[in-house]
């Protein structure tokens, strides 16, 4: 893609993360790239279309990579590693999960599609090598990597989802950034919670 179709790409990723799907036009989209709505469809034919595009782009971007962290010999700094991974690509993409929030409270139209899907699968299967690993070292207990998943993705969209409460709880003055602080918070937590889990005796 060129370089203002990627601008478009970006303008309706952020008006579909404000507003919502149906919330937004092709007209609204056009307005703030500074086109008209003829040059849309002829990039994308469709604003369903364009939502698929975004789907994918950020799917690819949520990717675990596992040179990121995988260097690393001590199970537990591996771990902190691929968490820090982890919440790094959601950060550097808070708009497609406000967006995948609000689809999948109308009609799941995103949320259970195929590509995230596979990116859940992937993702998975990656968490539980790191598992794998410690466990084969004996600093592990072994725990389902699909319920470690999960605490990930929904400690995520709790912070993500409620940014004002946070707000007020955090009592942040006006020149403090609230991205920085919240990830910081969210890498502590996260770390904290999943080796208590790979760590605590299971009965």
């Amino acid at each position: 893609m060129n370089q203002k179709q990627l601008e478009i790409l970006d303008i309706a990723e952020t008006l579909f993360a404000k507003n919502g799907f149906e919330g937004t036009s092709v007209r609204d989209i056009a307005k703030l790239a500074g086109i008209n709505v003829a040059m849309i469809n002829y990039y994308f034919e469709s604003k369903e279309n364009l939502l698929e595009l975004i789907v994918k782009r950020s799917a690819h971007a949520y990717k675990l990579v596992p040179e990121q962290y995988n260097t690393e010999e001590d199970s537990f700094k591996r771990l902190d590693k691929l968490i820090d991974h982890y919440i790094d690509s959601k950060f550097d993409n808070k708009d497609v999960y406000q967006l995948l929030f609000m689809e999948a409270k109308i009609k799941k139209r995103i949320i259970n599609s195929t590509v995230f899907k596979e990116l859940r699968k992937h993702n998975t299967q990656l968490i539980k090598e790191v598992i794998d690993y410690g466990y084969e070292r004996g600093d592990f207990r072994y725990y389902d990597p699909i319920l470690i998943h999960s605490t990930m993705i929904g400690t995520f969209m709790n912070f993500k989802m409620n940014r004002s409460l946070y707000e007020e709880l955090l009592a942040l003055s006006p020149d403090e950034d609230f991205d920085k602080i919240q990830k910081e918070l969210l890498s502590k937590h996260l770390k904290f919670t999943i080796k208590a889990i790979l760590t605590h005796e299971h009965k």
